[in-house]
């Protein structure tokens, strides 16, 4: 079980170091960065993944040389891919980075939606945080477990409305594959967001919805949503008692969220970015406040990183062929 703010393999030495000293890397460009660097976020101004970026970034700044200055840019749409290919299509000086989930560089690519290859067009800077995301449904659903869901679903083929928050994204993969594996035909409803589909489950639209923890969690403790399965693979403390896909023998997906620079970066400057992150995401007072938030912090440096996205990015190509996505 993933521990709550569980940091993983945090790097060499001298990053540890680092943390403890607060300073910045000694394998910094001399005198970067000379002006704000700009982090670009594929969210809108408010949205979940905005929030918080918008909380990490000043403790990034703040163990970054030079009175260091963080600018957002926010480029929500098109599965993150609009504001992933403004990154991949920036100068690689170190003054543009990006934030991105696994689905514009494990998915995308895979359907030519994207003006890059894939995870490889990138300097990987560090993951930061994974994702638990949940198919919940209303306070009083007739569905008391998942098994339920199922059951209902198998005898009445389409006549469960799950609300999703894209098409062929980290949601949804998941979804495809729990369908082909029990033998079922669910109804899915697309939405602009995992806050669109929380008002459209209050609202009775839909019987079902797939969204991230941090977003239910209050109406979980309230009463008036029930989350019933977990669809990835990490599983957060706080909702421990509820079963995960792979409990019930079917095949769970992934969701972790990193930082990311234009292939090019200077590598000197890319450990010091490094650098900043793994010290930021080790204050205690952003440890605080992200536990509040039930945000799931999980450190990887670049390699790491790396050889996560490798892994998940055979598995989405093989889902996809799987369906007749991919020829």
């Amino acid at each position: 079980m993933v521990k709550l703010l569980q940091g993983v393999k945090r790097g060499t030495a001298v990053l540890a170091s680092l943390a403890v000293l607060g300073g910045a890397s000694p394998l910094a460009a001399e005198g970067y960065p000379e002006k704000p660097i700009t982090w670009i976020v594929p969210d809108g101004a408010g949205g979940g993944l905005d929030s918080i970026v918008r909380t990490i970034s000043p403790y990034v700044a703040r163990n970054l040389p030079n009175d260091a200055n963080i600018v957002l840019k926010n480029l929500p749409g098109a599965t993150q891919t609009i504001a992933v290919s403004a990154v991949h299509d920036a100068t690689p000086d170190g003054y543009t980075i990006g934030q991105a989930s696994v689905a514009p560089l494990t998915i995308m690519p895979h359907l030519g939606k994207t003006s890059y290859a894939g995870y490889e067009d990138f300097d990987l800077i560090a993951n930061v945080f994974d994702a638990a995301h949940y198919m919940v449904v209303s306070g009083d659903s007739q569905f008391e477990t998942f098994e339920d869901l199922l059951t209902y679903a198998k005898a009445h083929p389409g006549e469960v409305k799950v609300g999703i928050d894209g098409v062929f994204n980290a949601q949804h993969l998941p979804l495809l594959g729990l369908e082909q594996a029990a033998e079922i035909n669910l109804n899915e409803i697309t939405y602009q967001s995992s806050a669109e589909t929380k008002k459209a489950l209050l609202g009775g639209e839909i019987d079902a919805g797939i969204m991230p923890s941090h977003i239910i969690i209050s109406e979980y403790e309230s009463g008036s949503l029930r989350p019933v399965v977990d669809v990835m693979e990490v599983k957060p403390d706080y909702l421990a008692e509820i079963p995960s896909l792979a409990d019930l023998g079917f095949t769970p997906s992934q969701l972790f969220v990193g930082v990311i620079a234009p292939k090019g970066t200077p590598q000197d400057i890319r450990d010091t970015l490094t650098a900043a992150i793994d010290a930021a995401l080790r204050d205690p007072e952003l440890i605080e406040t992200l536990a509040t938030r039930k945000v799931l912090v999980n450190y990887n440096d670049p390699q790491e990183y790396a050889n996560r996205l490798e892994q998940l990015n055979s598995i989405n190509r093989q889902i996809l062929s799987d369906f007749g996505v991919l020829k």
